[in-house]
C-alpha cells in the first residue's frame, strides 16, 4: 500500500513520521555514514518543511518498506544549495513546475526479487504520477553515478544535467564518489515505464486520478 503525507501532517500524522525519520536515521546515517544531523535517532533536515510530500511504501503489517520526499525546487532545492555545479545544460535547478526528489530509500525482502521490483516501481511511478496529476513538468533528482544506469534503465526519458561530479563520501563510497543530476519527466509515458520495469500492469489508469483534494492518499497494488 502506498500513503501519501504532507510536511503539515507532521502533528496529525505522527506515527508514520516518527517510523519515517527514525528509518532515515538507520539507512543513511548508521547504514551509508552519511554525516548528517540527528535528534535521539532521527534523521530531520531543512527539507523536511510543509509543503515537503513523502510517498510510504507500507507492508501489510504497516511497516515502511520505502519512502521518497518530495520537495518544491522554487525554494527546497538540494541541488541548488549543495551541487549547483552538476548543472551543465543551462536550466535553472529552482522551478515552480519541477519538484525535487530527495531521502529516497528502499529496504529489499531477501528472496522476493519480483516483489521488490513491484514495491519500488509502486513508489516511483506514484510519485511520478502524483508530480503529473499536480501539473508539474520534471522531477529532479541527485544520485551516486554507481546507481544513475539503474535509474536510466527504469526510465529511458532520463534527462541527465551534466556529467559526473566528486562529491565527499561515506562508508558505501570511502573517501568520496562521483555523483549525477538528472530530471524525469512528469508524463505518463514515465509513469508506464516505471510500471513495466516493475512488471506492474502499464494500461491501467491513473490511481491518484480525481483524489487530490485529499491531504492523505492510499492505494493498493
Amino acid at each position: 500500500m502506498l500513503k501519501i503525507l504532507k510536511g503539515s501532517q507532521r502533528q496529525e500524522q505522527g506515527g508514520y513520521f516518527e517510523k519515517m525519520f527514525r528509518l532515515r536515521h538507520q539507512v543513511f546515517i548508521q547504514g551509508m555514514g552519511w554525516p548528517l544531523p540527528s535528534t535521539n535517532g532521527k534523521e530531520i533536515d531543512q527539507y523536511d518543511v510543509d509543503d515537503a510530500i513523502y510517498l510510504l511504501d507500507l507492508a501489510d503489517d504497516d511497516v515502511i518498506q520505502g519512502s521518497v520526499r518530495l520537495i518544491p525546487s522554487q525554494y527546497c532545492s538540494l541541488v541548488a544549495d549543495f551541487f549547483p555545479h552538476l548543472i551543465e545544460n543551462g536550466v535553472s535547478p529552482r522551478d515552480p513546475l519541477v519538484f525535487e526528489c530527495t531521502r529516497y530509500m528502499f529496504l529489499p525482502l531477501k528472496g522476493r526479487r519480483q516483489d521488490n521490483h513491484i514495491a519500488r516501481a509502486r513508489l516511483l511511478s506514484g510519485m511520478v504520477e502524483w508530480c503529473l496529476l499536480n501539473h508539474l513538468s520534471f522531477v529532479q533528482c541527485v544520485v551516486d553515478t554507481i546507481a544513475f544506469p539503474g535509474f536510466v534503465e527504469m526510465v529511458p526519458q532520463t534527462i541527465p544535467l551534466g556529467l559526473p561530479h566528486p562529491y565527499g563520501g561515506g562508508r558505501t563510497a570511502p573517501g568520496g564518489g562521483e555523483c549525477i543530476a538528472f530530471r524525469w519527466p512528469a508524463t505518463r509515458e514515465v509513469v508506464a515505464s516505471i510500471r513495466k520495469y516493475g512488471g506492474m500492469n502499464v494500461d491501467r489508469e491513473l490511481v491518484f486520478a480525481d483524489e487530490l483534494s485529499r491531504q492523505s492518499l492510499e492505494l493498493t497494488h
